[in-house]
């Protein structure tokens, strides 16, 4: 060799020495492509290793394929290993750099590598690149393992993340969307807090369609567990859209009477922002009757089967009562004055039962508890004892003292589907605190289905009759002055209860028109 060639062959194994050589050969090579040299002038395999390894730090694919012996497959390559370590930097140190004669045709070169992931931790390990006399230029002989030893053809590297955040999910599994049951997500939000976990890594190797084949390098997650609310996204659109289609102030609470789940809590604009759905308290009105039904029940004053009085109009004690529009049916079973809402007859049992049975029976169905639900704040009912007659009076048809809310109604309901009112619960990780009423005495449960059930098919909810086996009790509640009065609904169709209130909407009309709508959407 001449002392020309010594220079670039026997250079040293140090970068920077390198450096300066590849600068050179940058000019000896116009377009990265070299030029037909005799043998005086051929670059070496030790500059053409560097010239790979410079490219690949610098992130050009194509220029460290095009000084191999196989540019197209090399760059695809190289670009799916780059592409698949997105934040992730690569350096390269050459090891010794090869003394060749001028009858060598192969040489090698050991190279250290160094990926600096995302959050500075280091990937290390050793390589080697090989290089051949191609065409009588020296060129990387090209195998996937020059990237790294594990490699084989059609894989590359790949980073990845493994998130250790929880999620908010509704109850079939999914995360819940933005604006979605806003009365108590927010508060939900709150209460679960940021869900934040520490988030993992992994560095494989992948096949073509991205599978890991081995895993070089990895930092398990620490994840925090997710939160599940009982929400129902079909139910809860239904319920939304039921009373966002009512002009006056409307609310809809649904739940599962076999297990508690509250499944969808609406109100529409009209209502405001505060969650009155979940504890706003209203006047019953005539849905109190499935209360007072169950006092007189319970107490031996009648069975569904026992004739009543329904006149038009009655004093009783010093109230006068009547009936809507003063319809008058005679003397009929009390399912039928139920079905039908009949005021007088319902004041009249009222007056005869003792002063604390109202509130006695009340508690059967949830409105004497106190449950913390964890996420919202929640009220039932406020049912005093009616020491006096009058009292009584105006309590037996959900008048007078007597308030509720509409979550604490639509317990009632979940209480006749069940026998026994379900704890009420909204996030399934965090139990619901309070003591879960007695089940309804033998016999009441049963009578008050059947009573519910003909308010549906021939008493004052029949526009629900062809909605399924619907059973519930309409209520028009009158406030303030008594110019004015609340529409409620409230009944079940298999496991949904639910309780529907318009404020003052004059008349259970519009509630049991928004009850079609929910039901229909269901």
């Amino acid at each position: 060799m001449n002392s020309r060639t010594k220079r670039w062959v026997l250079a040293g194994g140090g970068v920077t020495a390198v450096a300066v050589i590849v600068a050179a050969a940058v000019v000896l090579w116009p377009g990265g492509e070299p030029e037909a040299v005799d043998e005086a002038d051929r670059v070496g395999p030790g500059v053409v290793a560097q010239q790979f390894i410079t490219a690949l730090m610098s992130g050009q694919a194509g220029q460290a394929a095009a000084v191999t012996d196989a540019a197209g497959p090399a760059g695809a390559a190289i670009a799916r290993t780059q592409q698949g370590m997105p934040g992730a930097s690569f350096k390269a140190q050459l090891g010794k750099l090869p003394q060749v004669d001028d009858s060598a045709t192969t040489a090698g070169v050991d190279v250290d590598v160094t990926w600096t992931l995302p959050g500075g931790v280091p990937l290390k390990y050793p390589t080697k690149v090989d290089l051949r006399l191609v065409d009588d230029a020296w060129r990387v002989h090209w195998a996937p393992s020059v990237l790294h030893p594990q490699l084989a053809e059609g894989q590359s590297l790949a980073y990845t993340t493994t998130s250790g955040d929880g999620a908010l999910l509704d109850r079939t599994g999914q995360p819940v969307p933005p604006g979605f049951a806003p009365v108590v997500m927010d508060s939900v939000r709150q209460t679960v807090g940021a869900l934040s976990g520490t988030p993992g890594w992994q560095v494989a190797v992948v096949d073509a369609a991205g599978a890991p084949v081995t895993v070089l390098q990895e930092q398990k997650a620490e994840p925090k567990p997710s939160m599940t609310v009982t929400l129902d996204p079909k139910t809860q659109a239904a319920a939304q859209a039921a009373v966002d289609r009512v002009g006056q102030s409307a609310m809809l609470v649904a739940i599962q009477p076999s297990s508690g789940d509250i499944l969808a809590v609406a109100q529409n604009a009209n209502a405001g922002q505060g969650p009155l759905s979940l504890h706003g308290h209203y006047e019953p009105g005539s849905t109190f009757k499935v209360v007072t039904a169950a006092a007189a029940l319970t107490n031996g004053l009648a069975t569904a089967d026992t004739p009543v009085a329904c006149p038009g109009e009655a004093t009783i004690g010093t109230r006068r009562i009547t009936n809507e529009d003063s319809f008058e049916l005679g003397t009929v079973p009390l399912h039928r004055a139920f079905a039908a809402s009949c005021n007088t007859s319902f004041s009249r049992l009222a007056a005869d039962l003792p002063a604390t049975a109202l509130p006695e029976a009340a508690a059967y169905f949830g409105l004497a508890s106190d449950f913390t639900v964890a996420g919202i704040t929640t009220n039932t009912g406020k049912v005093p004892p009616a020491e006096s007659v009058p009292e009584r009076v105006e309590a037996g048809i959900g008048q007078g003292q007597v308030q509720v809310t509409p979550f604490g109604m639509a317990l009632v309901a979940a209480t006749v589907a069940n026998g026994r009112t379900p704890v009420p619960q909204l996030i399934r990780q965090i139990p619901t605190e309070g003591a879960q009423p007695a089940a309804l005495p033998g016999g009441v449960a049963t009578a008050l289905r059947s009573m519910m059930g003909e308010v549906v098919t021939g008493g004052t909810a029949r526009e629900l009759a062809g909605y399924g086996a619907v059973r519930g009790k309409t209520g028009t509640a009158q406030f303030g002055d008594g110019t004015q009065a609340h529409g409620w609904f409230i009944g079940y169709r298999g496991d949904v209860a639910f309780a529907v209130l318009v404020v003052n909407g004059g008349s259970s009309e519009a509630a049991v028109a928004a009850t079609g709508t929910f039901l229909g959407a269901l």
